[in-house]
C-alpha cells in the first residue's frame, strides 16, 4: 500500500540523514559533506526557518479563507508552497557564506592540504548542504500531511470530500488504511489509522515536495559554484535573479510574440537558465488530492534537475581549479 511504502521511504531517508550526522563515512568527499551537513543543521538559521514555517503552517489550519467551500484547496496550495521557501533560503545563504568564507578566510588551505582534492571540497560541500535541505523538506512534508488531516477533522470536511470526484484518491486511501488497521489489536487501531492517514496524504502529494527538492538541488549547485569566485552579496543577488527568471521563462516565451529580438532574448534566457517553472505543480495537486505518475512527469523533471545541477557543479569545479587559496 502507498502509505506504508511512503512511511518506509521516510524512515530510510531519516535513518540515512541521522547516520550522516553521527556515523563514520568512508571517503574524503563524504567527510567534507558530513562536516558541511553538521555545520548547516547546527546554525540558528536552520532552526529559525524550520520552526517559523511550522508555526505559519499550523496557523494556516485555523484561518478562514472565504473561498466558498475551497478552503482545503487553498490550505493545500499554501502548505505545498511553504515547503519550498525555508530550504531555498537556507541553501542560498549557507552555500554563499560557507564556501566563500572558507576560501577568503584561508580555511580551505588547511583542508586542501590534508590532502583533499578540490573536487572533493566542492562536491562535498554541495552534498552536505543539500542533505540539510532534504532534512528540512522531510520534516515540513510530514507536518503538511498532519496539518491537512487536522484541517479536515477540525472543519468536519469529510462529508464534503466524499461528494467531490477529484477527492476520490483520498477516500479510496482511507478505505485501504482502514482495512490495514482493522487487522491490528483494538487498542492500537485508531492510532495506526491516524498515523497512516498522514502518510497517505504525503503519498498522494509527494510529487510536489520532490519537485521542490529538484529546484533546491539546482539552486544549491549554482550557489556553490558561484561562491568559489563571488562574495556573499553578489552571489545571493545572482542566485535570486536566476530563480525568478527561471520561473518566468515560459511567460517570457509566451509574451515574445512575433517580435524577432524579444523572441531571441526569450529563447536565449530559456536555453541558458533552468526552466524552474516546470517544477511548479502545487496548484494542480491542490485542486484535489490527485496522484502525479512517477514514471512520467516527475522523473522527467528529476532528470532535468540532475542535468542542470551537474552542469553547475562542473562550472564550479572549473572556476575553483585555478583559484588561489594560499
Amino acid at each position: 500500500m502507498g502509505a506504508l511504502v511512503t512511511f518506509g521511504v521516510f524512515v530510510l531517508l531519516f535513518a540515512l540523514l541521522i547516520y550522516m550526522a553521527v556515523g563514520s563515512l568512508p571517503t574524503k568527499m563524504m567527510a567534507v559533506a558530513q562536516a558541511a551537513y553538521k555545520e548547516t543543521i547546527r546554525q540558528p538559521l536552520f532552526w529559525f526557518l524550520l520552526i517559523f514555517m511550522m508555526f505559519v503552517m499550523g496557523l494556516s489550519i485555523f484561518l478562514p479563507y472565504y473561498t466558498f467551500g475551497e478552503d482545503l484547496k487553498m490550505l493545500k496550495e499554501l502548505q505545498l508552497s511553504a515547503i519550498l521557501l525555508p530550504p531555498l533560503i537556507l541553501v542560498l545563504f549557507t552555500a554563499a557564506i560557507s564556501v566563500s568564507e572558507e576560501i577568503e578566510g584561508r580555511t580551505a588551505v588547511t583542508l586542501l592540504s590534508k590532502p583533499v582534492a578540490r573536487r572533493d571540497f566542492i562536491i562535498g560541500k554541495y552534498v552536505g548542504i543539500l542533505s540539510a535541505a532534504l532534512l528540512m523538506i522531510l520534516i515540513l512534508t510530514f507536518f503538511m500531511g498532519w496539518s491537512i488531516n487536522i484541517k479536515i477533522d477540525y472543519e468536519r470536511l469529510m462529508e464534503d470530500i466524499a461528494n467531490k470526484p477529484e477527492e476520490a484518491g483520498y477516500m479510496n486511501g482511507l478505505l485501504s488504511i482502514r482495512e490495514v488497521s482493522a487487522k491490528l489489536p483494538d487498542i492500537v487501531q485508531e492510532g495506526v489509522y491516524y498515523f497512516l492517514r498522514i502518510f497517505m496524504v504525503i503519498e498522494l502529494m509527494s510529487a510536489a515536495p520532490f519537485c521542490h527538492f529538484c529546484q533546491i538541488a539546482i539552486m544549491t549547485a549554482i550557489a556553490v559554484a558561484l561562491a568559489t569566485r563571488l562574495p556573499f552579496v553578489l552571489n545571493i543577488f545572482i542566485c535570486l535573479t536566476i530563480f525568478f527568471m527561471g520561473n518566468l521563462v515560459p511567460v517570457l516565451k509566451n509574451q515574445a510574440g512575433d517580435i524577432p529580438m524579444v523572441k531571441f532574448i526569450a529563447d536565449l534566457v530559456g536555453f541558458l537558465l533552468p526552466s524552474l517553472n516546470i517544477f511548479k505543480i502545487e496548484s494542480a495537486l491542490a485542486s484535489g488530492l490527485i496522484y502525479v505518475p512517477w514514471n512520467s512527469y516527475t522523473l522527467q523533471v528529476g532528470l532535468h534537475a540532475v542535468i542542470f545541477s551537474t552542469i553547475a557543479i562542473l562550472i564550479g569545479l572549473l572556476l575553483f581549479e585555478d583559484r588561489d587559496v594560499a
